[in-house]
């Protein structure tokens, strides 16, 4: 007995775009060397077409995650668009309401700054990018490698990325909702945005038929904003990328936990040898002691 057409299927019959229910990946030449499909390792639901004057290909990746030693698999939609001509850097956008642990460990991008003089409108831009996003400069991994080496030759030049300081780009990407954004090669690619506001943990963020239309159409518009922004003057100045480094993460963990266990073993004997004194400054001395050891543990192995 014969499956019903899929919602896809339906989609892409109506808007007379190409179906593969089973497929092998992106197609386009230089798609598979997207850090967007790094870890994927299964494909489905592939549709090819022309929306608004330019190709896409759009399809669900089951990509591989890790966790405590444990692999599991979320499916994930995302959109590829040829960029019909345009010379855009190469750079990569990262949801920061999804990788919040990144900013823990320093791993932000580059900050986007502004005089204190500018406008009202031009400040609240540059606010809800950073609020919005992370920036990394010739992709999040190689951005993160060369943090890791200490060296970020092999990275594009900031100033190269002035067409994302453009008032029209800052305007489109302060309200759109969207999951990481990669330009290279001459492609776009975007994968849908996780709609949950508290995530317990990664899970699958699949588009099926209509809904598929709102990813290309957010994948448009940007280009759209991109060319748009041609006689834009940029705002503000990217500062320095990352500032994590393996043996500053190393020595920060091991201070806080050398100060924890002092400052509480600290506040238990005062507790004990000192009449009227709380048992609540226990947890105060063992925090306190964490504060300390971790910056002092950062101050020592900064340099290495």
């Amino acid at each position: 007995m014969s499956q019903p057409p899929s919602k896809n299927s339906i989609w892409a019959q109506e808007h007379g775009y190409q179906f593969h229910a089973e497929t092998n990946g992106a197609s386009f030449e230089d798609a598979r060397k997207l850090s967007i499909f790094r870890r994927a390792d299964g494909y489905r639901e592939h549709v090819h077409g022309v929306f608004r004057g330019r190709s896409f290909e759009i399809l669900d990746a089951q990509v591989r995650h890790n966790s405590e030693n444990v692999d599991y698999h979320v499916w994930q939609t995302i959109v590829v668009v040829r960029t019909s001509g345009m010379k855009l850097p190469t750079f990569e956008l990262m949801p920061r309401r999804e990788t919040p642990g990144m900013g823990l460990l320093g791993i932000k991008g580059l900050e986007l700054t502004i005089p204190t003089t500018a406008s009202p409108d031009e400040q609240r831009l540059v606010a809800a990018f950073s609020k919005n996003y992370s920036l990394f400069r010739g992709g999040a991994h190689a951005s993160i490698e060369a943090s890791l080496k200490s060296t970020d030759a092999s990275l594009p030049n900031a100033d190269d990325l002035a067409l994302m300081r453009k008032p029209s780009v800052l305007r489109f990407l302060s309200t759109a909702v969207t999951g990481s954004i990669e330009v290279r090669n001459g492609l776009l690619a975007i994968r849908a945005p996780e709609t949950r506001v508290i995530r317990a943990a990664i899970s699958d963020t699949i588009l099926e038929g209509k809904d598929r239309d709102d990813l290309l159409t957010v994948a448009n518009d940007l280009l759209d904003a991109f060319a748009n922004s041609e006689n834009e003057s940029p705002l503000g100045s990217f500062s320095s990328e990352n500032t994590f480094r393996p043996a500053s993460f190393a020595g920060g963990l091991i201070g806080g936990a050398i100060g924890f266990l002092l400052g509480g073993g600290i506040g238990i004997l005062v507790a004990f040898l000192l009449k009227g004194m709380s048992f609540f400054l226990i947890p105060v001395l063992a925090f306190v002691g964490f504060v300390l050891g971790q910056f002092l543990g950062k101050a020592l192995t900064r340099s290495k």
